[in-house]
């Protein structure tokens, strides 16, 4: 079976019109688009729509930051679903304003992490960790599963703590909060 497989997909790479055998294409390459070519709308269910000129419509697109910390407004991967990338954009501030606002509000969607202002209390309970804190929009209460697993370290000092519910939080600088929400930073790491 692997080798009629190995067959069909060597047949197809065989340009009839030529007679030559093309190469054959390799998944760990990647694709760059040049902004102008691409255009993002949305569809009839609100999702983001990719077009490509001259080339291919996608009904719906994933978008993903490839550098997140370090580039986050460049580098973004886009994918037809969560497994199969498209091609990566490499400068998107180059796109059409419309196309440009699409793609933030799908990446403000996708990175949406609130930034921890104040710790009021974490409290272990039978291996969970609720977390009561105070964010960006407002308190809200959390629970983390295994502590070790789902808080992220970046040095020099900040943290990304992910909750049961696959939802990240962001503490930019845990030396730089006050002194009670430190102390329950210290106690449970």
């Amino acid at each position: 079976m692997e080798q009629n497989n190995r067959e069909e997909r060597d047949t197809s790479t065989v340009d009839s019109t030529a007679g030559t055998v093309l190469p054959e294409p390799d998944d760990f390459t990647p694709r760059y688009f040049d902004a102008a070519d691409l255009t993002f709308t949305r569809s009839e269910v609100g999702t983001a729509r990719l077009e490509i000129r001259k080339e291919a419509c996608y009904l719906r697109v994933v978008v993903r930051r490839l550098m997140p910390l370090s580039n986050p407004d460049g580098y973004i991967s886009l994918a037809a679903d969560e497994d199969s990338e498209i091609g990566i954009l490499v400068n998107p501030s180059e796109l059409a304003p419309e196309s440009l606002k699409i793609l933030q509000e799908e990446l403000d969607k996708r990175y949406f992490t609130p930034t921890i202002q104040k710790i009021y209390r974490v409290k272990e309970q039978f291996g969970i960790h609720e977390w009561e804190v105070e964010t960006a929009r407002g308190r809200i209460t959390f629970s983390v599963r295994g502590l070790n697993q789902n808080i992220k370290q970046v040095p020099p000092a900040r943290l990304f703590v992910t909750d049961v519910r696959g939802n990240r939080y962001d503490i930019p600088d845990y030396r730089e909060l006050d002194a009670e929400s430190y102390h329950q930073i210290q106690r449970h790491l």
